[in-house]
């Protein structure tokens, strides 16, 4: 690097700047002087930076996309904060300026570090003068739902096309605050929505339940029902499922229109034929109209010896369409070659087949292919309890002529919504609603579900609401804490017992809150942030984004990929379960598979369709996070893997570092000519990186991404890359790789052990990424000393899980708005 130019500028060049400077003084003034702050950074920063980094980081050379010159030079109050802070840091860890070029001395770069620490300082002080007032953070739509079910105990399909809006996600978190924004088309869908919720929680009469039983007849038909009856074989007509065949429309519904909406119970009696070696037949009953899957699972057990599965769902009023399929690939169903003619009873796959179509069976009668034989449906709904719902008991008064009892209503329902004391104007104003509708000629249900829409459409129930418009407090105050530890760990409302604590106003006081973290944590409903979480911080809704190409990926399908992502979401639960140490997300001997990865991953199956956990030897190349199919198969595209995008990945998601975009107009990697050698992407990158603007990049991400490369776009195990361009075998995998400090690997395993080796670093990455989640905001430059405090608390404990929630918990940070 060097300083500006030396070079004397010409009498031509001095009378060409002389008259452009006239001519902009003749339309604009000239510039303002500078501030006392940049007059500062004039005198202390700029001679440096002019002298170390300049040369590549201006307007003429930007490597890394990064610009000194357009920078405020105000560094405590300008919006380049988080830029010097970056600067911060490379000068800080000698990464800039490069090794390659002249060094300052250590004394002048110590000087601009603590220069550049002490004005960042000020700024964040500034920046906590300058908080809002109050802050409002927007229910996810599985926030909305769950609080639904805990606050009026009725379900609320929030992802069916008639629910809500898809939450924006920033990184992969789907709760920020700032980002998820509210649209007049939005409104419209919580209106509709807490309709729909207080009918269900308040209906104007009993339900009529139902109960409705399909055989085999009605699921398909073939032949008379009569005629099969008057020979004693009407009950032993069954429906074979060949692979990928299904029942579709109303004949494998209820046979009705849901009388309302609600929760209904489905029960299937079904026989499951497995092949010797091959996969199980697979049962998906999806519902076309909603969009959504009810129900999946394997199913083995023997034609003889039928079994029933059952599952419980809601569901709206109305008809409903389904499709169920024997979910699994195989030859073609058509009745010349497949499945038996639909005019003709199925009884048994013994009876044998005509002579031009596939065997079912191979000589001793096993199964060729995976097989469903379905004896019938049963529908039953909805399940509900004889007498008032839960909302009726809990929020209507006993006696709705009592103004006072109904005041009291309206205020329980207010406070248990708004997720603090109703204050008595809010439960004046409700309760004014509920006379005038009455005023009006309304019963009184109509009028108090018409106070309680309000309520439910009110932003203190759509958003959590931190901080008052009469104060500018910092310190969230119990109930707003109470709101926060629940959202996190439960994504719902806060309990009863979490309420009475808040209201005593001891739940700031760390023994209590600790006691209240664990009892959390050891909830069931914990099971949301064990699949929450990893979700936001893995980006797992990357999965099948690209979905795979059918004939590159022919094994791939939706029950594998349900698999890849219940396999990290599972290993998440274990780990917080057994409060085991962040390590273990690292490198492990040991994961949590379901019948349909093990077949993926060639280990050997559980005997039931759930994730076990199982052990692994190296032989296996599985353990810890980084080789789970989910990771591998979220930073590929649909043809092949991309060791940059896994690169990047693992710089972000497990480093904690965010690299800079790629350079405009990158050229994309050339296919290999015909005639010459296949090549792997790897040789292709390594051509690509001759770029100079590509080069210095690379260097920090690829090697990240190499480390997998014995994994294709799926997560599959492999020796060598099949390749379609080019001449020849094709070539040998090569993971092995050098980080930017000099670290070798020569493979994955290798990769793992040194990133567990530098468990430090990982360990500030998770908290920080913990600490986005559990806020709902990103951290900036001013939260960096409580993260630190976090992250140094949670090696004192061995890195464990649990004690690393706890810890971030008990923070001032979490504390705070």
């Amino acid at each position: 690097m060097y300083s500006g130019s030396q070079r004397r500028s010409s009498p031509t060049s001095i009378a060409a700047m002389m008259a452009a400077v006239l001519l902009v003084a003749g339309t604009a003034n000239f510039s303002k002087a500078a501030t006392p702050a940049e007059a500062e950074f004039d005198k202390v920063v700029q001679p440096f930076l002019q002298q170390y980094c300049d040369r590549c980081h201006t307007e003429k050379l930007h490597e890394g996309e990064f610009r000194l010159d357009t920078l405020a030079r105000d560094v405590a109050n300008g919006p380049s904060g988080m830029k010097w802070a970056e600067v911060l840091e490379r000068i800080s860890s000698a990464q800039m300026p490069p090794a390659d070029e002249p060094q300052p001395k250590i004394e002048d770069a110590t000087k601009i570090v603590e220069w550049l620490a002490m004005k960042l300082k000020e700024g964040e002080a500034t920046r906590l003068a300058k908080r809002e007032l109050v802050t409002f953070n927007k229910l996810t739509r599985a926030e909305y739902a769950n609080t639904v079910r805990d606050l009026l105990g009725v379900g609320f399909d929030a992802t069916d096309p008639t629910g809500l809006a898809e939450d924006e996600a920033w990184h992969g978190f789907e709760r920020i605050g700032s980002v998820l924004s509210l649209s007049p088309s939005h409104v419209e869908k919580y209106f509709g929505a807490a309709e729909s919720i207080l009918t269900e929680a308040f209906p104007e009469k009993p339900p009529v339940k139902f109960l409705k039983k399909k055989d085999a007849l009605d699921l398909r038909g073939g032949g008379n029902r009569e005629d099969l009856a008057a020979a004693g074989l009407a009950d032993k007509v069954r429906v074979d499922l060949w692979p990928g065949h299904d029942l579709i429309g109303g004949r494998p519904g209820p046979g009705q229109a849901l009388p309302a909406a609600g929760d209904y119970k489905v029960r299937i009696q079904l026989s499951g034929l497995q092949p010797k070696n091959g996969r199980a037949p697979h049962l998906t009953v999806y519902a076309t109209d909603l969009d959504r899957m009810l129900f999946e699972t394997d199913v083995v057990a023997p034609e003889d010896k039928p079994i029933v599965v059952e599952f419980t769902t809601h569901l709206p009023a109305g008809n409903l369409n389904l499709r169920v399929t024997n979910d699994v690939p195989g030859p073609s169903n058509l009745p010349r070659s497949g499945r038996s003619d639909p005019r003709i009873p199925f009884f048994s796959i013994k009876d044998g087949r005509r002579p031009w179509q596939m065997k079912l069976t191979d000589e001793e009668g096993a199964p060729l292919w995976p097989f469903l034989i379905v004896d019938w449906i049963e529908w039953s709904g909805p399940l509900v309890d004889d007498g008032p719902t839960y909302a009726q008991r809990e929020y209507l008064p006993a006696d709705s002529n009592d103004r006072e009892q109904v005041r009291a209503a309206l205020a329980k329902f207010t406070t248990r919504a708004f997720r603090r004391p109703a204050r008595p104007e809010e439960v004046d104003r409700y309760f004014q609603l509920v006379e005038s509708e009455m005023a009006s000629g309304e019963k009184f249900l109509p009028a108090m579900k018409t106070a309680m829409l309000a309520i439910l459409c009110s932003k203190n129930f759509i958003y959590l609401v931190e901080g008052s418009s009469e104060s500018n407090e910092i310190q969230l105050n119990d109930f707003e804490l109470a709101s926060r530890l629940s959202y996190f760990i439960w994504s719902t409302m806060p309990d009863d017992e979490l309420m009475a604590v808040a209201q005593s106003g001891k739940l700031r006081e760390p023994a209590e809150l600790k006691k209240q973290v664990r009892r959390l944590l050891a909830d069931p409903r914990a099971a949301r942030f064990a699949k929450q979480f990893p979700r936001n911080w893995l980006q797992l809704q990357m999965v099948g984004m690209f979905p795979p190409d059918k004939k590159l990926y022919p094994d791939y399908d939706s029950h594998l990929e349900q698999s890849m992502i219940g396999e990290t979401t599972e290993y998440f639960r274990e780990v917080l379960q057994q409060n085991l140490s962040l390590r273990e997300f690292l490198t492990s001997d040991w994961t949590m598979i379901n019948p349909r990865l093990a077949m993926h991953y060639e280990l050997t199956s559980p005997t039931q369709d759930r994730f076990e956990r199982v052990s692994l030897t190296p032989a296996d190349h599985r353990g810890g996070l980084l080789t789970q199919a989910a990771i591998l198969s979220l930073t590929s595209d649909g043809t092949r893997h991309r060791p940059v995008h896994r690169g990047k990945w693992v710089l972000e998601s497990i480093v904690g570092k965010s690299p800079p975009p790629p350079p405009a107009n990158v050229k994309p990697i050339e296919p290999t000519p015909a005639m010459q050698p296949k090549a792997t992407l790897r040789m292709k990158l390594d051509a690509h990186k001759s770029d100079a603007s590509c080069a210095s990049c690379h260097k920090r991400i690829d090697p990240l991404g190499f480390a997998f490369d014995n994994y294709d776009a799926i997560g599959r195990w492999r020796t060598h890359e099949i390749v379609s361009d080019g001449d020849g075998d094709n070539p040998k995998v090569d993971a092995s790789g050098e980080m930017v400090d000099g670290r070798k690997f020569a493979n994955a395993e290798e990769f793992k052990q040194i990133l567990a080796a530098d468990l430090e670093t990982f360990n500030a990455a998770f908290v920080e990424k913990l600490a986005i989640f559990a806020t709902r905001r990103v951290m900036t430059i001013a939260d960096r000393e409580s993260l630190a405090k976090v992250a140094k608390q949670s090696k004192t404990a061995d890195y464990k899980l649990q004690s690393v929630v706890e810890n971030l918990v008990l923070s001032d940070l979490f504390q705070k708005r």
